[in-house]
């Protein structure tokens, strides 16, 4: 672990070495989870959204593992983890892999329904939260209500595919519309490639054979947003989805002292269509923060 900087972190990013990258798989909650730390100076988590897995983030490691710490993991159910989803017993999982690793207090970043883990994380653990990112922000607030004109995704309809199709023709649905729903235009395939391999790891579970919730951290209400005493940053792509836009006005409203910066040049993923823009906003924010 790098120990504790006595001096302002800001005197010392330029004379931060990146140290070699460190695998590992750790049991919390029942079950497991594998991680990547890369990087040195203060933590900063990466959390992956719905379907795909810490890979995710493989094109922005770069830009903040020269400042911070980096890791990464998959959530249970997604990826290499062990387990079915359970968006009930996320956050505590994250509690639990942090304490593994030896730190009481990170940044934390989550795109899509990582983002809504990451807000759990911040009214349930608020103590372990240094800084707070909520890139492209998806529904999952408990009691969140979308309005009329706002079109979620096609969850009954995918349902049906996987459970008459199989899970392979669930993925393929989910990919369809991703790539016309997550804007800057339909995807290419190339675009789409690296969204296309993480799916494949992906088991339809929380779909098609769910688990009873564990309840280990209760989902995070909207009358719980003002509560939030982290420095926040909301963050999306110009061209994002009306329902993450909608999402992100309401955390960026109610949380209090919340920063809002729309990304341009993309959309539910412009981290990868823009990724120095993208860098670049999440960098200024994490150095206001410490």
């Amino acid at each position: 672990m790098i120990p504790r900087m006595s001096v302002p972190f800001v005197l010392l990013t330029a004379f931060v070495v990146p140290l070699p990258a460190q695998t590992g798989r750790v049991e919390v909650n029942g079950v497991t989870l594998p991680y990547v730390v890369e990087g040195s100076g203060p933590p900063l988590v990466l959390i992956h959204g719905w379907a795909v897995n810490y890979h995710f983030w493989d094109n922005d490691v770069d830009a903040f593992t020269g400042h911070y710490t980096v890791i990464r993991y998959d959530r249970r159910g997604f990826g290499e983890a062990s387990g079915k989803p359970d968006p009930t017993a996320d956050a505590a999982d994250l509690a639990k892999l942090l304490e593994h690793l030896g730190y009481t207090r990170a940044h934390v970043m989550g795109h899509s329904q990582g983002a809504d883990v990451a807000l759990t994380f911040a009214v349930r653990y608020p103590q372990m939260v240094r800084g707070l990112v909520l890139f492209g922000p998806g529904p999952g607030l408990a009691d969140l209500a979308l309005p009329p004109n706002v079109e979620p995704p096609p969850i009954p309809q995918w349902i049906a595919t996987g459970r008459e199709h199989g899970v392979d023709s669930l993925r393929a649905a989910i990919a369809r519309w991703a790539g016309e729903s997550f804007g800057g235009g339909p995807l290419s395939q190339e675009a789409m490639e690296p969204a296309w391999q993480m799916l494949q790891t992906y088991s339809g579970a929380d779909l098609l054979d769910p688990a009873p919730p564990l309840n280990l951290a209760v989902i995070a209400r909207v009358d719980e947003l003002p509560q939030i005493a982290a420095p926040t940053l909301v963050i999306r792509g110009d061209e994002e989805m009306s329902m993450i836009r909608h999402v992100a006005d309401v955390l960026a409203h109610d949380i209090p002292g919340a920063q809002s910066v729309v990304v341009t040049g993309g959309g539910h993923t412009v981290n990868w269509a823009e990724p120095e823009r993208f860098a670049a906003e999440v960098l200024r924010f994490l150095r206001t923060a410490d």
